[in-house]
């Protein structure tokens, strides 16, 4: 039958809380969590009292009527009303399009390794590994896209991952299995995203999870929610990576119920992450010119997904010779870079379903150094960690929204990076340790004049610290034992505030003295500096009571004998002592001396 004659319902439960028995017509669709949804082939939904009852295939805003105007931040895309099939496209507009890599445009590519060093890392680099050190199992990275052709070249596929793959059939429904080929000259859109992936974060365990290319958006979102479903109910990803977008999608019921499953049940409970890309403005379909807006609406702009907006490699809103590419507003979580790059024997990407990749890659890297992190506190990592840059790389570029939209609010949020670039090396550095995540929540932003360096100085202070972190174990016990607590400490000063304030407040003191301290005989100065020793017993008291309240991530007993026996020895400890230490294990640039 046609998905025109269906409708979808999710019934409440009975009066004792548990499911009631649904009519045998009723088809169980895919579903995440608790949340129940089902396919009824009658148009007479009301059997059953339920959460929701739509039509399967709603009628979407479409191409605006004369004098509606630009699509803007409050549209609202999905209608709730039955589609019957009639299209209404505005006469000489363009036919939709699904975000695709910019072929054939005569700019630089970049190379791999110059995409990885943009994002903090060597090339090539070895998979991420937990917090205390050993090799975890692999995490899932769900890739769901149109085109997943030419897989053969990926290396940490899992095939049964395809099985899902489903044919397009128009509108009918069901779905029937249709295995994307394992060969092609041109690998397909979805390889080439899950091959960024892999760039990022080697050893991840892939799945590819193929839906129709269904130019009709009113169709598209249905098929996207079922591999919603699959990928993280029945496949177990972590990570689902949905690098396209449209203006037109708008966000059915059904689907805000997968989206809602999936943060609330997904990883065991603590959430998986959705990371998707913000669109190209010309998939807004407005006849009255261009928006950049991603409206309220938009799949891109759920709050359960991290939406991904491209910039330049100098941190700016991408532009391609001076025209945007991608969609801005409140909802854009970060940017990564969009540059063209070439994947070796793969294929090419850019704009931002490449920055999506590049965000899914490190939320994998994440996943791997710390899973146990709920999907809330990712999320406060990678904000904290990004990097504020200039909106606009050149202030007196013309273009589309070139003058506008620059500003920061006072939360850290632009309405076309988001909260900043991606740090990826950061990111995973914070998720393993907390004095890291202090050292780089901390740094100054780079639209400050003269401050670019300092990006990049606090960054080399934390990996410094998790480098002699690791190096000085072997020779002492309290070292050890803090990278076998360290982990546990990082969801507490997540949402401990007070414990957060006082380790950021050691952080900025340590920032003045390598930026104001006078480098050139700090800390061989002679001088007693006592107050850094008091900054740094005050984070350990502040520590002590948050431990009183027992948290569940933290063993007690185990983090209270450590913690005392560090005291006693800060205490015991001249200040000159622990400030060489510091200057050292930080990379202070008189360190070295101590």
């Amino acid at each position: 039958m046609s998905y025109l004659d269906f409708s979808i319902v999710s019934p409440l439960p009975g009066a004792d809380g548990r499911p009631l028995p649904v009519p045998a017509s009723w088809v169980p669709f895919p579903s995440v969590g608790e949340e129940r949804l089902y396919v009824s082939p009658s148009v007479d939904e009301g059997a059953l009292p339920a959460r929701f009852i739509q039509p399967l295939l709603c009628r979407g805003r479409g191409h605006p009527a004369s004098g509606v105007g630009y699509i803007g931040v409050d549209s609202r895309v999905w209608m709730d009303e039955r589609y019957t099939g009639e299209s209404t496209p505005v006469p000489g507009s363009p036919a939709p399009e699904l975000e695709q890599p910019e072929f054939g445009v005569p700019r630089p590519r970049l190379s791999v390794e110059a995409l990885l060093h943009s994002l903090g890392f060597a090339s090539p680099h070895l998979p991420a590994r937990h917090w205390d050190g050993h090799a975890g199992a692999p995490v899932r990275v769900a890739v769901i896209d149109t085109d997943c052709g030419g897989w053969d070249v990926l290396r940490g596929l899992d095939e049964t991952s395809l099985l899902h793959a489903t044919s397009e059939r128009g509108s009918w429904f069901p779905r029937s299995p249709q295995p994307p080929e394992p060969s092609r000259s041109v690998a397909g859109h979805g390889v080439v995203m899950a091959a960024a992936v892999e760039a990022v974060a080697p050893g991840v365990r892939l799945g590819l999870f193929e839906i129709p290319l269904a130019h009709d958006s009113f169709l598209h979102v249905t098929d996207l929610a079922a591999a919603l479903a699959r990928a993280v109910g029945e496949w177990g990803a972590d990570v689902v990576l949905v690098a396209m977008a449209h203006g037109g999608w708008g966000v059915p019921a059904h689907l805000r119920a997968i989206l809602r499953g999936c943060a609330r049940s997904g990883r065991g409970g603590r959430g998986a992450l959705i990371v998707c890309c913000t669109g190209r403005i010309d998939q807004n379909r407005d006849v009255h010119g261009d928006s950049a807006v991603l409206a309220s609406d938009d799949f891109n702009a759920q709050p359960w997904v991290i939406p991904v907006a491209a910039c330049g490699l100098g941190g700016g809103w991408y532009r391609l010779h001076g025209t945007p590419l991608g969609r801005l507003g409140p909802s854009v979580e970060l940017c990564a870079p969009g540059e063209l790059v070439t994947f070796p024997a793969i294929g090419a990407a850019d704009d931002s379903s490449l920055a999506a990749a590049l965000v899914a890659g490190t939320a994998a890297r994440m996943v791997a150094t710390h899973p146990g992190l709920r999907l809330t506190e990712f999320r406060q990592l990678l904000r904290a960690t990004a990097v504020k840059t200039p909106p606009e790389e050149n202030p007196s570029a013309t273009g589309l929204e070139a003058h506008h939209f620059n500003d920061w609010d006072q939360g850290g949020h632009n309405f076309k990076l988001g909260h900043g670039r991606l740090d990826a090396l950061g990111a995973c550095l914070a998720a393993a340790d907390p004095v890291c995540f202090a050292l780089l929540a901390t740094r100054t932003p780079a639209s400050v004049p003269g401050s670019p360096a300092e990006v990049e100085r606090n960054q080399e202070a934390a990996r410094s610290w998790e480098a002699s972190s690791w190096s000085g174990a072997p020779h002492e016990p309290l070292l050890r034992r803090y990278l076998s607590l360290r982990g546990c400490f990082v969801p507490l000063v997540l949402r401990d505030s007070p414990l957060r304030d006082a380790l950021f407040w050691l952080a900025r003191h340590l920032c003045a003295l390598r930026r104001h301290g006078g480098l050139a005989t700090w800390p061989v100065d002679g001088i007693d500096h006592g107050a850094l020793k008091d900054r740094c017993l005050h984070v350990l008291e502040v520590l002590g009571e948050a431990l009183e309240q027992s948290p569940p991530e933290v063993p007690t007993s185990e983090a209270s004998r450590w913690l005392y026996t560090l005291m006693r020895r800060l205490e015991a400890t001249p200040s000159q002592t622990i400030a060489r230490f510091l200057a050292k294990a930080l990379a202070f640039p008189s360190g070295a001396s101590g």
